[in-house]
């Protein structure tokens, strides 16, 4: 979308989150069953914003660690299909993405992990940074920049939620 219709993603406010990721195995075998997560992940979704005792949670995290915040730090743990954990997530936003990594992140998301979950011994096997467009003010962004084609961006994040049905409203105007 940037590249092949650099003067419409100019129009709109697009933003790229980057994350952090990592992959771990345990010397046990463990199993976790659903993904995991803890309280950082409550101030990270907009959907849990209603909650009356979320001030004060966000409260106690910025004491805490101002790191948290400052780096969107939330962590969710999940288990692929060979037992191998997958861990996350920190999320940095701007119109241009660092290439390089600082570890001090990784160390803040495995930090926050160990207090909610003891995996016993692990090792990290593999660490990389994902990249999705943000729409600042909405969830997704739909133009028809020109005749026969669509672009459909910015669910930020949510897409594994709202993709299917966004693909299904989208696909029914077509």
């Amino acid at each position: 979308f940037e590249t092949l219709y650099p003067e419409v993603y100019d129009q709109h406010p697009v933003s790229k989150c980057k994350l952090h990721m990592m992959k771990a195995v345990t010397e046990k075998p463990v199993h976790i069953g659903p993904t995991l997560c803890a309280g950082l992940t409550l101030r990270h979704y907009a959907a849990f914003g209603k909650c009356p005792s979320l001030k004060l949670l966000d409260e106690r995290y910025d004491k805490q660690s101002e790191d948290f915040k400052k780096h969107g730090v939330h962590v969710l743990l999940a288990q692929n299909e060979a037992g191998e954990l997958i861990i996350g997530d920190s999320h940095h936003y701007s119109r241009t993405v660092e290439p390089f990594d600082p570890e001090f992140i990784n160390e803040i998301i495995l930090n926050y992990l160990h207090e909610f979950v003891d995996l016993g011994n692990y090792k990290i096997t593999e660490r990389w940074h994902g990249i999705y467009s943000k729409l600042q003010g909405n969830i997704s962004l739909v133009l028809e920049p020109q005749p026969h084609v669509t672009i459909v961006n910015g669910l930020g994040g949510a897409g594994m939620s709202l993709s299917f049905g966004l693909a299904e409203e989208v696909m029914g105007k077509l």
